[in-house]
């Protein structure tokens, strides 16, 4: 019987200890970086010639326990991670970094056909 119960606490914290991981991407993330995946952090407009510097405008997201989220427009949306792979809505991004305060996250298309590859950086706020 004491077997029985060691192995099933056991069992129980390896459980406690999975849930814990997958949910490092739940809460509010505040974008506050936006770079090309070679780290250029400007642009110049084609038109006017002016230069200009990549933004994310404060973006925040929000991410639930249910796999859903919702973005500071409103708009609601269902996020899945698999592996190093992020979908939100209908688009994916690379994790680059995921800790419990930092998200890094690189456009992804499997196609390839993606003309430039953004890195976004978010902050955890809540």
């Amino acid at each position: 019987m004491k077997y029985i119960i060691t192995i099933s606490i056991i069992i129980l914290s390896s459980c406690i200890g999975l849930k814990n991981i997958s949910n490092e991407l739940v809460g509010k993330w505040e974008c506050y970086h936006k770079e090309l995946e070679d780290g250029t952090t400007k642009s110049v407009d084609a038109f006017s010639g002016k230069e200009f510097e990549y933004s994310c405008d404060g973006i925040i997201i929000e991410l639930n326990s249910d796999f859903t989220g919702v973005d500071d427009t409103g708009i609601k949306f269902k996020y899945q991670k698999k592996d190093s792979i992020l979908t939100l809505g209908n688009r994916s991004y690379i994790i680059e970094e995921l800790t419990k305060t930092e998200l890094v996250i690189r456009n992804y298309e499997q196609n390839g056909i993606n003309l430039s590859n953004f890195r976004t950086k978010f902050r955890k706020i809540d």
